[in-house]
């Protein structure tokens, strides 16, 4: 469903529109905007649907977001490709899904396991955009600065602390105590000790840099913190003149963990005031065994456990939420300088969250879950007046699911560029036009290889690589507490979730075996072992030559089971 508003130029005469156009085609108006549009597109890294304009948090304060939103397309059910940054990020900058690039984890790198990739600021270079971007876009080292024509602050998420701060002293790691502290001392008399939550580790406890599963007020200017100074960088450019028409990325990093904030952030928030996420204390009972160890593992942050003993749920909440408010205050900042620049009837802003966040529902913490948490992002597009000029609307609301996939084909659509090479996603062109879509659709997110979450309209459906299901209605249950995927009423809803399941096509079976998984390649048959734990979930590190008795027993599955479903698993 699309509630739409028109803009008032579309309700004139024809022949005054007409008039009006020429004049511009002309110039007899003085115009001097490119004949394409600038895009202007903010990325909110570990966003979930927290902000105002999606009603997703009672206290959440988004000022800035709200306002965009109000005159923007809103996209009220759209997807990730991927909950965790890097294959995320790559899928949106290359336009393909995960099963095709085989981009699964952070630890994947795009130009080994997809060298061909071509990324959207490419095809705009070629087309006579000048491409700019600034703070986290593409996730670590996957070829992002390099791809565009100028880039300034790159993003350090622990700012505003220094790089040699979060360093830990051999004598903090040898330290006794469940807790390894950190103290920093500067000779301004700035001082701090972390963790600000004063948790033990739960992941990496002999790293010597600190923990970002932390969160509390570090009282420093503003002036100090990685994203300001982002948005500071694209607020110069955008009062720069410009004879090309631009491409512009900002990529804020906040409300990623560390959950720190300029102090005035955090004050909107008092801990004792937070409201917890609808959960229930035994919501993982009714969850496959792969989908409880996903929800229990502290995959991306700590765990729900810790979290618990400690009494930090409401301070991790407050922290959060105050960062979303800080990031907020920064993409204000980036809109106002646009609004007041002579860029602004004629650039398109775009703004989307790489995928969710999970903060205790389904007793996790952080992204990689194939849970509507993860997968769900917040996306608006803002269309300037050239466009909406044209017959696109002013603004409205999209209800229907679409993927972070269909930004790429999207910006070549509103930049009239004709796609080069295949793309896994849909141009929103259509439905930024006001046209309805004639089919129904579901979009797919991949939590490792194997593991898809499927979601249309009504329900989800997930499927693991050992075969094992859950289907929600989001309905009526939008926290996904009751998995009907084993009720005989709803085996006909599976069989159609099952023909939209992506294939990637390099991997003939995925199997279980205990705790660890296996991929059978499609091309030699050989088996490449993954886990246990985390190492079973994103794939990234094979252990099959330290198994032989482990892959011993997978061959001799498939050699005696020649009729093995593609997801299997091994009784034990």
């Amino acid at each position: 469903m699309v509630r739409a508003t028109l803009s008032p130029l579309r309700m004139l005469p024809w022949f005054i529109l007409v008039a009006l156009n020429a004049c511009l085609a002309l110039g007899l108006t003085g115009a001097t905007a490119p004949a394409k549009p600038n895009i202007l597109m903010i990325s909110i890294d570990d966003l979930n649907d927290w902000v105002g304009f999606l009603s997703g948090h009672p206290l959440v304060q988004t000022p800035n977001l709200d306002r965009l939103a109000s005159r923007s397309m809103v996209f009220s059910k759209a997807y990730c490709a991927a909950p965790v940054c890097g294959p995320s990020r790559a899928a949106v900058f290359t336009g393909l899904a995960p099963t095709r690039t085989g981009m699964y984890s952070n630890a994947n790198r795009l130009g080994k396991v997809y060298p061909t990739a071509r990324f959207f600021q490419h095809e705009l270079a070629q087309h006579g955009y000048h491409t700019m971007g600034t703070g986290k876009l593409l996730h670590g080292n996957q070829g992002g600065p390099e791809s565009f024509h100028e880039y300034g602050p790159g993003f350090n998420k622990w700012k505003p602390l220094t790089t040699e701060e979060t360093r830990i002293s051999k004598a903090e790691l040898d330290a006794p105590g469940p807790i390894i502290w950190h103290s920093i001392n500067r000779a301004t008399g700035f001082s701090l000790r972390l963790p600000l939550n004063e948790m033990p580790r739960d992941r990496n406890p002999l790293s010597a840099r600190i923990e970002s599963f932390d969160w509390g007020v570090i009282d420093l200017p503003e002036s100090d913190w990685s994203d300001t100074q982002c948005a500071d960088w694209a607020i110069n450019k955008l009062g720069e003149a410009h004879t090309q028409p631009f491409f512009l990325g900002v990529g804020f990093y906040r409300p990623h963990q560390p959950l720190w904030a300029p102090k005035k952030y955090h004050d909107l928030y008092p801990p004792k005031d937070m409201p917890l996420p609808p959960h229930l204390k035994k919501d993982l009972n009714d969850v496959p065994a792969v989908g409880q160890m996903i929800g229990r593992l502290p995959l991306t942050s700590g765990s729900h456990a810790t979290v618990i003993k400690h009494r930090q749920w409401q301070h991790a909440i407050s922290a959060y939420l105050a960062c979303i408010s800080y990031v907020d205050a920064q993409l204000g900042r980036v809109v106002d300088a646009l609004e007041a620049s002579t860029h602004a009837n004629n650039t398109v802003v775009i703004v989307w969250a790489d995928h969710g966040w999970h903060l205790g529902e389904k007793e996790h913490w952080g992204k990689f879950t194939a849970w509507e948490r993860a997968a769900r992002v917040p996306l608006l597009i803002h269309l300037p007046k050239t466009l909406t000029q044209e017959g696109y609307l002013v603004s409205g609301q999209h209800d229907a699911p679409v993927s972070l996939l269909d930004l790429y084909p999207t910006i070549l659509d509103l930049a009239g560029l004709n796609r080069i090479t295949p793309l896994d996603g849909t141009s929103l062109a259509p439905l930024l036009r006001g046209e309805r879509p004639k089919l129904s659709r579901t979009v797919t997110t991949s939590v490792g290889p194997g593991n898809h979450s499927l979601r249309n309209q009504r329900w989800r459906f997930i499927q693991y690589y050992d075969g094992s299901q859950e289907l929600y209605n989001l309905e009526v249950d939008p926290f996904e507490h009751t998995n009907l995927a084993d009720r005989p009423e709803h085996q006909h809803r599976i069989q159609d979730f099952q023909t939209h399941l992506p294939v990637d096509r390099r991997i003939s079976h995925f199997v279980r075996l205990g705790p660890w998984k296996a991929l059978v390649s499609a091309i030699d048959q050989s088996i490449a072992l993954f886990g246990p734990g985390l190492g079973s979930v994103d794939g990234t590190e094979n252990v099959a030559e330290s198994h032989p008795d482990l892959i011993q027993q997978i061959e001799s599955f498939l050699q005696h089971n020649l009729e093995a479903p593609r997801y299997s698993s091994i009784p034990n």
